[in-house]
């Protein structure tokens, strides 16, 4: 499908929120950003790839995490069906200060309760 506007900002909220229950640690929450079936690819930091909401969870509850998490430069494309392409740059603050800078490449979903994120994909720069 070929998004709107509308769903272009609803897309950037999403992503947005990430970044927030990242950082406040409310992983509880992260249902709200994720599908039920999401998978998540964190392999480039040696996590392993994880299907599940509560997979996800889990993986994300474990030490070696950023502290901060912004995400910028949202592309968002057309997908299959209910379904949208995006790209975006991520920026983290690991250990010690240290800035680190990452793709995202994630598939969203258009789902009830709105669009929520269906695979993410951690890419090197």
């Amino acid at each position: 499908m070929k998004p709107t506007n509308e769903d272009t900002v609803e897309i950037a909220r999403v992503l947005a929120l990430w970044g927030h229950i990242m950082d406040d640690r409310e992983l509880g929450r992260l249902g709200e950003v994720l599908t039920e079936d999401a998978e998540w690819d964190g392999s480039l930091f040696g996590f392993a790839p994880v299907v599940g909401l509560e997979a996800i969870t889990s993986v994300l509850s474990a030490d070696g995490h950023a502290s901060a998490h912004h995400t910028t430069n949202i592309v968002v494309s057309e997908g299959p069906g209910d379904e949208a392409r995006v790209r975006s740059k991520a920026l983290g603050v690991v250990d010690g200060g240290t800035v680190v800078s990452v793709v995202y490449a994630d598939d969203l979903r258009r789902t009830a309760d709105g669009w929520r994120i269906s695979k993410r994909v951690i890419q090197g720069k």
